[in-house]
């Protein structure tokens, strides 16, 4: 095959020596990863190519890209795109498999993809839903989720259906494009969207609680007298949903310290504490009463050289530790102990002086 332009009359290249060219012209770094897709048939050829190639002129290698260049060009420039030419591209080099996963994170229409929104919920929800599905169905869904979420949810599946599963995965799902949509469509109508809809009806004292755990004292108060006021009826639900600093003692079980201290950065830590002797000392000396004397010592010498500085830094600071807390609860590493609202302690001791006239009687 003669090269193109002036140098073709001189040289004459064949195709392999021509894409030895192009890759060498490359650079070793840039033609690293070229090489490395390259199958052994063609690699073969592409080394002897190049091994038996003498001295190309400039010349005639300026000629060999542009022929290259050209190439790519095609008659009708227009690029085009869609799901049918992105499936046709990715044929090129990855298997039928892999286009399926890579094609069903696709979802033009709303940003993201039915496995996407599934690796955002709660494991031991889609556990329990997909616990009602048949195993080949939880084989497909488990399949399309990432390793670690997939492992999360057949952990809280049933052993004997979890078998099942395993056994549907060991061979090759085979799933038609058309099953597939129809598993989505159902997945989506079933847990999904009641799923939104419970968020979006979530209890307002609840919500608010939650709102609250990050706003400063002096407005949090008003907000709260604010409520008392004018929704007295979501108050506890409130109060139950806020975890301050001051609620350490109460709230917070003494395991938990050393895990948070672990996890919240230093700073955070020693101004939390520097400005917990103002507003919370019962909680600073729950904090020290729950780790060890010596690190007790290394803190109480770090604070006594930090500056303080504004309320609303140390505020924010106690908020970071407190965010640490609720993190770990979350996580299901340390539980919470229940708020309890006056109404709730003059109902136990109610509940208690009755019990104890009944027994006197």
């Amino acid at each position: 095959m003669a090269s193109a332009g002036p140098a073709g009359a001189r040289l004459s290249l064949t195709a392999p020596q021509k894409a030895a060219l192009i890759v060498a012209a490359l650079g070793p770094e840039a033609a690293g990863p070229v090489i490395e897709q390259i199958g052994d048939k063609h690699l073969r050829a592409f080394t002897r190519a190049y091994a038996h190639m003498q001295t190309v002129p400039r010349e005639a290698l300026k000629a060999v890209v542009e022929e290259f260049v050209s190439e790519l060009v095609t008659e009708d420039s227009d690029f085009r795109g869609g799901l049918d030419e992105t499936r046709e591209f990715l044929s090129q080099f990855k298997t039928s498999d892999e286009i399926t996963r890579l094609m069903d994170d696709i979802d033009i229409a709303g940003g993201e993809s039915i496995w996407m929104k599934l690796e955002r919920t709660d494991d031991d929800k889609l556990a329990n839903y997909l616990a009602t599905q048949r195993p080949q169905i939880i084989a497909v869904v488990l399949s399309k989720l990432n390793t670690e979420k997939a492992s999360n949810v057949l952990n809280q599946i049933d052993s004997d259906i979890a078998s099942k599963v395993i056994l549907c995965l060991s061979k090759p799902l085979d799933v038609n494009p058309q099953a597939l949509a129809i598993l989505m469509e159902t997945i989506e109508r079933e847990f999904l969207a009641p799923m939104r809809k419970t968020k979006k009806t979530r209890n307002p004292g609840e919500m608010i609680g939650a709102m609250m755990n990050n706003v400063i004292t002096e407005k949090r108060e008003t907000l709260l007298e604010v409520i008392t006021n004018a929704a007295p009826e979501i108050l506890k639900d409130v109060r139950k949903s806020m975890l301050t600093f001051p609620d350490i003692p109460t709230r917070v079980p003494a395991n938990a310290i050393p895990m948070a201290i672990k996890e919240v950065e230093l700073e955070d830590f020693l101004l939390a504490v520097k400005f917990g002797r103002q507003n919370a000392p019962s909680s600073v000396e729950f904090i020290f009463s729950n780790i060890s004397q010596r690190m007790v010592a290394q803190y109480e010498e770090q604070l006594e050289e930090l500056k303080m500085t504004s309320v609303k830094d140390a505020e924010i600071a106690q908020a970071n530790f407190m965010t640490v807390i609720r993190k770990l609860a979350k996580s299901g590493e340390i539980t919470l102990v229940e708020e309890t609202s006056p109404e709730d302690d003059e109902n136990a001791d109610a509940s208690e002086a009755k019990t104890g006239d009944e027994a006197a009687a």
